[in-house]
């Protein structure tokens, strides 16, 4: 485990940690000394390895399987977690779906559950922590966004909403809670190496990944793609006392992408 405890004696809760940028938030929070409850909803074995790997560093985590979305299962897990741990000082909510449908072929169906996953089950994790961190003095909450908040790409017309509205909702909620000493922020990833990126590429050929790969790593400043560490820093960082000022900000991690002139 590392030597920082920037999170000595905190509790931490990640959704969506049973991959990608999810797990590694979850591994670091626990490096950084806080006892981390890991949720996941589809992947139950995925979300019990992200446990186990915690436990492996000698680290404190419980596995609670929650779909973020249903309301019943969200009040599950915050009471479970103050149960286990006594209380919530840290909440990531990372969670997140999408498909890539043009918007006049997509279900009604596959709309809800991207709305549901993504903005309703942010904003549920959130409504049901405050109260366990008003009981703490204090807390942090971070909603994993996305460039696509601000960048248009075709097919992810309600991911790209969803991910637009969990900023909105970080800042508004921000001054709603500040008098709590709760502070509530959001991260913005552009391009990182998670199984999601890998779902994207699964169809293409040696050379077509090379030229994608390629083009993604030209469209930002710094030539390259991310790792889900990078994210994972960032959310330990806003989430200890040393980010104590800033609450309804969004940050960017995405080596300059949204920075980058496009020609």
């Amino acid at each position: 485990m590392s030597d920082r405890y920037l999170l000595k004696d905190k509790v931490a809760l990640v959704t969506g940690a049973g991959a990608g940028i999810g797990r590694s938030s979850a591994i670091l929070l626990a490096r950084a000394g806080a006892s981390v409850v890991v949720c996941n909803d589809k992947n139950i074995e995925a979300g019990n390895e992200t446990m186990n790997i915690i436990k492996s560093e000698g680290g404190k985590s419980t596995f609670i399987r929650t779909d973020v979305s249903n309301n019943d299962e969200v009040k599950i897990l915050i009471s479970r977690t103050k149960e286990i741990y006594g209380g919530l000082d840290i909440l990531f909510c990372n969670a997140g779906i999408t498909n890539y449908v043009d918007l006049a072929e997509m279900a009604e169906p596959d709309i809800d559950r991207i709305l549901d996953v993504n903005l309703k089950g942010s904003i549920l994790c959130a409504k049901y922590a405050i109260p366990l961190m008003q009981e703490r003095g204090g807390g942090s909450i971070v909603f994993c966004s996305s460039v696509l908040n601000m960048i248009g790409f075709p097919q992810c017309v309600v991911y790209s909403a969803t991910k637009a509205g969990q900023i909105s909702a970080a800042r508004t909620l921000a001054v709603e809670v500040g008098k709590y000493n709760i502070r509530v922020n959001s991260v913005s990833p552009g391009t990182i190496n998670t199984p999601m990126l890998e779902r994207d590429m699964v169809d293409m050929n040696a050379d077509q990944v090379q030229e994608y790969t390629k083009k993604v790593c030209n469209a930002n400043a710094l030539g390259r793609i991310g790792e889900p560490e990078e994210v994972g820093n960032a959310v330990v960082w806003l989430s200890s006392s040393e980010a104590s000022y800033i609450t309804g900000a969004n940050l960017y991690i995405d080596g300059g992408f949204t920075a980058v002139k496009r020609i």
